[in-house]
């Protein structure tokens, strides 16, 4: 099944990756940062941090790579937009599957945010972005004390039709699993802004996964969700269109 292959809406997903990366080392070139700040024991429970002095905002971003591809230091473009609007910036990390299963990705997370709460550089508006599936991570995170604003790019918040496409064999996911660690299965009341943002040019399944999500979130919290579906954008120009003409 290639219901979830984000591949098949563009054509030239290695072009575009690559430009990231090109685009990421300039930033990391350009930008002061302090790489590879340890937040646990794992090897990758790091973050990358873009400070800026006397800001008044953090952006903490989540990548994405369907919980098994990727690194933080490929989505390093997305910083200057942030910088620019007078915010600093973290790229977290953690450890991917298969080596790590779904709970430990999870549970890495939220260490991540325990341990930025006890930072003497956090701000105090924290805004978490997760794009994909660092989306479903930070929509897991939903209540952390220390979030005030959430931003939900392009995300997966039902795992059960995950179980049946070719990702699942690096996730190996269990019905506890969907259960445990499906953001739609959850009730936490949503009591700061989250706003949902899908490309119109995904997968259809990746637009239902936002359109159901934010329905079930719009019953129990009608004042804080929102929803919008972006004209002309798909799975990986909806990060530059985020940071660059949404973020403020």
């Amino acid at each position: 099944m290639r219901l979830y292959d984000n591949a098949r809406t563009v054509a030239n997903e290695h072009e575009l990756l690559a430009e990231f990366q090109r685009s990421s080392l300039a930033a990391y070139q350009q930008c002061t940062h302090i790489a590879d700040i340890q937040y646990g024991p794992h090897p990758r429970s790091t973050l990358d941090l873009f400070p800026l002095e006397q800001a008044k905002k953090t952006v903490i971003f989540i990548h994405g790579g369907y919980w098994q591809w990727c690194d933080k230091s490929d989505f390093g473009f997305i910083v200057p937009y942030v910088l620019a609007k007078g915010a600093q910036c973290v790229l977290l990390e953690y450890d991917l599957a298969p080596q790590s299963k779904i709970s430990d990705i999870v549970s890495q997370v939220n260490q991540a945010l325990d341990f930025i709460r006890e930072q003497d550089w956090r701000t105090d508006e924290m805004v978490l972005v997760g794009h994909s599936a660092g989306a479903h991570l930070a929509a897991l995170s939903l209540g952390h004390p220390l979030i005030s604003e959430m931003v939900l790019l392009s995300g997966i918040y039902d795992l059960r039709p995950i179980q049946s496409t070719h990702l699942n064999y690096a996730l190996n996911l269990s019905s506890e699993d969907i259960l445990k660690y499906s953001p739609i299965h959850h009730s936490d009341r949503v009591t700061i802004p989250c706003s949902i943002f899908c490309g119109e040019l995904e997968l259809e399944e990746l637009k239902w996964q936002s359109q159901n999500y934010f329905d079930i979130k719009k019953e129990q919290d009608q004042d804080f969700v929102s929803f919008k579906l972006i004209p002309k954008i798909n799975h990986y120009s909806i990060l530059e269109h985020y940071f660059k003409s949404i973020l403020v």
